[in-house]
C-alpha cells in the first residue's frame, strides 16, 4: 500500500497550531508584468487555480514537491501550498501555511525563489532572481494599498556578487551602487548621473551582467 507522508513529517517545516490560508496569491499582477524578464514564461505553464507544482529545499537539506502560488512577487512570512494535486482541485479546500524561514529555497520551471539572508540575518522574505550571472539580481515586492483601494508595487531589490548578498538601500542608492559596480565606469556613470534610480536595479543588474561577458575574450577554436 502506497501511504503519502504529510509535509509535517518530511520536512518539520509546520508548527504547532498551523493554520489554513485564507486567500491564495493571485497568478499575476500588475506589478509582476512590468517587471522584463529573463527567465521567460514557463513558470505559468500548468497552472491549476492559480498554483503551479514546485520543489522546495527544506532546512534539512532534501526537496519535497508541492504546489504553491504563481507569482514573481516572492512571499513574505508564510507560504501557502497544497501537498497534492487533488487536494487542490477539491472545490472549497484551502491551502496549508508554512513559515517562509522553514524555506531556503524554490524552484517552479526557470523560477527560482530564495531565502534572502543579508549579513547572517534572515529578512522573513523568499525573493524572486529575475537575473542571473556575474551578479544575481533578487526581487520581493509587497502590493501595498492607498485609502482609495489603489494598488501599487512596493519592491526590495538583493544583490549577490561572490556568493555575499546585500539589500539594495533607497536612501543610500548612490553612493552604494557606485561602490558595488566600481569595476563597471559606463554603469557608473549612468547611476552617478542620476539616469539609473532605485526602479531600476534589474537594468543596472542586467547592463553589469552584459558588460561583464562582453569583456571575456573568445577562445580560439580548437584546431
Amino acid at each position: 500500500m502506497n501511504i503519502r507522508l504529510p509535509l509535517v513529517g518530511l520536512l518539520g517545516l509546520l508548527s504547532a497550531g498551523q493554520a489554513r490560508a485564507q486567500q491564495p496569491a493571485p497568478v499575476a499582477s500588475a506589478a509582476t508584468d512590468s517587471l522584463t524578464l529573463e527567465i521567460g514564461t514557463s513558470y505559468l505553464d500548468n497552472n491549476i487555480k492559480g498554483f503551479g507544482k514546485a520543489e522546495i529545499l527544506g532546512p534539512d537539506g532534501k526537496t519535497h514537491h508541492v504546489y504553491i502560488p504563481i507569482t514573481l512577487n516572492g512571499f513574505a512570512r508564510v507560504l501557502p501550498y497544497y501537498q497534492r494535486e487533488e487536494d487542490l482541485r477539491r472545490f472549497g479546500n484551502q491551502p496549508l501555511n508554512i513559515s517562509v524561514d522553514k524555506v531556503q529555497s524554490i524552484r517552479m520551471s526557470a523560477l527560482y525563489l530564495e531565502h534572502m539572508l543579508v549579513g547572517g540575518k534572515r529578512k522573513h522574505i523568499l525573493a524572486a532572481r529575475l537575473s542571473n550571472g556575474t551578479v544575481e539580481v533578487f526581487n520581493y515586492t509587497e502590493i501595498v494599498y492607498t485609502g482609495l483601494m489603489v494598488a501599487y508595487p512596493n519592491r526590495s531589490w538583493y544583490l549577490r556578487r561572490h556568493g555575499e548578498l546585500v539589500e539594495v538601500s533607497r536612501k543610500n542608492f548612490i553612493p552604494q551602487m557606485t561602490a558595488y559596480f566600481q569595476d563597471d565606469a559606463e554603469l557608473v556613470a549612468l547611476i552617478s548621473a542620476g539616469k539609473l534610480h532605485y526602479r531600476d536595479v534589474l537594468t543596472i543588474g542586467r547592463l553589469f551582467n552584459q558588460h561583464k561577458a562582453q569583456a571575456v575574450p573568445a577562445q580560439p577554436e580548437a584546431k
